[in-house]
């Protein structure tokens, strides 16, 4: 069981859908690799170290589907190749110094079991004309 950030309800892991999308060994050290989990849902998966995030790889700043490409410092800032603008890999958001933007990158949990990666996969919310 864990709680999700932001909230104080709990969350079983049995209720939230994964997508298995590779084995550890697959993921390059420091680079990132595009995969898609829905119709409508590419993300970006960067291996740092030991651990491993997934976010959106579509730019919230000018809606570019490239941060794969993008490059991590030493903080886990992620920098969009196309216009250098930063978001944090576990967080999602700009760093703190960057006043005026409110941009946040969508990011997605982890998580492994046997050297396979299994991201999860979020339920869209429908528009009101469907």
């Amino acid at each position: 069981m864990e709680i999700q950030s932001g909230s104080n309800k709990p969350t079983f892991m049995s209720d939230i859908k994964y997508k298995n999308i590779c084995k550890v060994s697959d993921l390059p050290n420091r680079r990132g690799r595009k995969f898609t989990i829905a119709d409508d849902t590419d993300i970006a998966v960067f291996k740092i170290g030991e651990n491993i995030y997934a976010v959106s790889n579509t730019c919230p700043h000018n809606q570019s589907e490239v941060l794969y490409d993008g490059y991590v410092d030493e903080e886990l800032y992620l920098a969009c190749p196309i216009h250098g603008w930063q978001f944090n890999l576990v967080t999602g958001k700009v760093p703190p110094d960057c006043k005026g933007l409110s941009a946040t990158l969508e990011t997605f949990k982890v998580k492994i079991e046997n050297d396979e990666v299994w991201v999860e996969v979020k339920e869209k919310k429908k528009k009101w004309w469907q």
